[in-house]
């Protein structure tokens, strides 16, 4: 049987979207078959929004949650700062205490920006926002999907001084708007909380009903979103931090694809909140913004916010008269001159670069195409040699502070090199001017399809499960000696520039499978 005809075969399985085969020498003069495979995104999808993988991979996190309570963070943790859990995904320590209130109080800042009185946080934790922000609502209503979770809650608004009368809880998960009436919220709250979703269809599911919920004029907040523009640099930086200073670059670049190719996590991009907005025509408004704060760490680094204005919005679209980020010569101190000419209202600058993450999209790059003898030692050190060209988005925050001037930074663009955009309005009389839509730059080409914007969480489980089907489903097709002996899953199969098979770009198998 012919290796095309292997080819033409696996094609015709539903969950496989394109596919290579081919021989690879296993031992001296013996030759296998070893199928490369592009999973179809919506067949594994399909797995993941299953009721019982759903539950699975929501009890799968329920336990971890209530587990972090038992443990002795949490017991000694400080009134209203129960932040056990909350770990670096480069040293696997805690992060430290003085980040996540930095974390906390930006979270706050942006929440209490959108004015609200009547709020639903869903997936509330140990209380974070809900005890900073609920004495100022009229009503808070909280979720979440851990009884532990809610006890410590329960047990910290016991010991406040003054009672919060207007906050319920309830121990339910996500999904579940049972007693919910349409339009009876004016803010909608989930941060930190959609990477624990199972699948993106679960997080729609969701979304779907927080639209029922809110009522006109009213918003809905991300907060402290993965974005999945970022996820190969996140893992190259990870990666990079913690590998020996020996370590080749070819085998710290099978680290970097396991790490990203196998999340836990639902990652979404920017630009699945702008699909969202096609989908549904309640969303009227969607701001996507990198996070606020000075320190250097993941969160600040890697992830967003997204608030969804919902129902009808009076006003006009703002276009700003964009002016492209220089090549060269362009700083912070560039930036403040031309805010103080006389006469600046407004300036609006495109493809920012990000110096937050500058140096860990430079890693991903070369991690990604080196092929000699190089190490992560000289990596490192190639990459501190490095100018950067970029600004910190907390240092134009503090420079319009300090010049009355009101600044919104968007990473609507989704770019994969971090870089964002943003505009400087001035503040008449030191009051911020009125919120009003902004025509920010977007994706060329954004997706209909909400998958393409998001990852698989929990792949390696899905991969195994397609892998076998693949082994049974050729053992059917062909004979012993066509069945695959193994199968790759790839993003997609490597081409040379003339169309054909890269054969040199193909991994190879870890081990035989069938």
């Amino acid at each position: 049987m012919r290796l095309s005809e292997i080819e033409s075969a696996l094609r015709e399985h539903p969950g496989v979207r394109d596919a290579a085969v081919v021989f690879r020498e296993s031992n001296p003069g013996e030759r296998e078959v070893v199928g490369y495979i592009v999973p179809d995104a919506a067949y594994l999808e399909s797995f993941l929004s299953g009721t019982e993988e759903e539950q699975k991979r929501l009890q799968k996190w329920r336990k971890t949650f209530d587990l972090m309570q038992f443990g002795k963070d949490a017991n000694s943790s400080a009134l209203a700062f129960n932040i056990a859990g909350w770990n670096s995904s480069y040293t696997r320590q805690p992060i430290p205490a003085e980040q996540m209130r930095e974390w906390v109080d930006e979270s706050v800042k942006e929440i209490f920006a959108l004015r609200p009185r009547e709020i639903l946080e869903i997936g509330c934790g140990t209380g974070l926002l809900l005890l900073r922000i609920a004495p100022g609502c009229k009503r808070y209503v909280a979720t979440d999907f851990s009884g532990a979770v809610l006890q410590r809650l329960k047990e910290q608004m016991a010991k406040l001084e003054r009672p919060l009368d207007g906050v319920s809880l309830f121990e339910r998960t996500a999904d579940n708007f049972e007693g919910f009436a349409p339009d009876s919220f004016d803010t909608v709250v989930i941060n930190s909380v959609i990477q624990h979703f199972p699948s993106v269809t679960y997080l729609v599911r969701v979304l779907e009903r927080m639209l029922e919920v809110v009522r006109p004029g009213g918003k809905i907040f991300f907060g402290d979103v993965r974005s999945l523009s970022l996820l190969n640099a996140y893992a190259a930086s990870v990666e990079l931090f913690q590998a020996p200073p020996a370590m080749n670059l070819a085998e710290l670049r099978e680290r970097v694809l396991r790490r990203a190719n196998h999340q836990e996590q639902l990652v979404v991009s920017p630009a699945f909140f702008l699909a969202l907005q096609r989908r549904f025509p309640k969303i009227s408004r969607v701001e996507i913004r990198p996070r606020r704060g000075c320190f250097d760490n993941e969160l600040n680094r890697f992830r967003f916010n997204a608030t969804l204005s919902i129902g009808h919005e009076t006003g006009e679209l703002f276009e700003p008269a964009w002016q492209e980020w220089p090549a060269a010569g362009m700083t912070i101190e560039a930036i403040r001159r031309m805010l103080e000419k006389p006469g600046c209202t407004t300036l609006a600058l495109r493809s920012v670069p990000n110096a937050r993450i500058e140096r860990d999209i430079s890693a991903a790059n070369e991690i990604a195409r080196d092929g000699g003898a190089r190490t992560a030692a000289d990596l490192r050190a190639s990459l501190q040699k490095t100018e950067t060209r970029g600004v910190d988005p907390q240092a134009l925050w503090n420079l319009a502070d300090d010049l009355g001037f009101f600044l919104d930074l968007s990473w609507a663009s989704s770019r994969e090199d971090g870089s964002f955009d943003l505009l400087f309005r001035r503040m008449p009389h030191g009051e911020p001017p009125p919120r009003f839509s902004v025509a920010w730059p977007v994706p060329a080409s954004p997706g209909e399809d909400l998958l393409q914007h998001a990852n698989t969480p929990g792949q390696r489980v899905l991969s195994s499960k397609l892998i076998q089907e693949l082994i049974d489903f050729s053992k059917q097709k062909f004979s012993p000696s066509a069945v695959p002996s193994a199968f790759v899953l790839m993003d997609a199969i490597p081409l040379q520039s003339n169309g054909e098979l890269n054969y040199e770009a193909l991994p190879r198998p870890e081990i035989s499978q069938s």
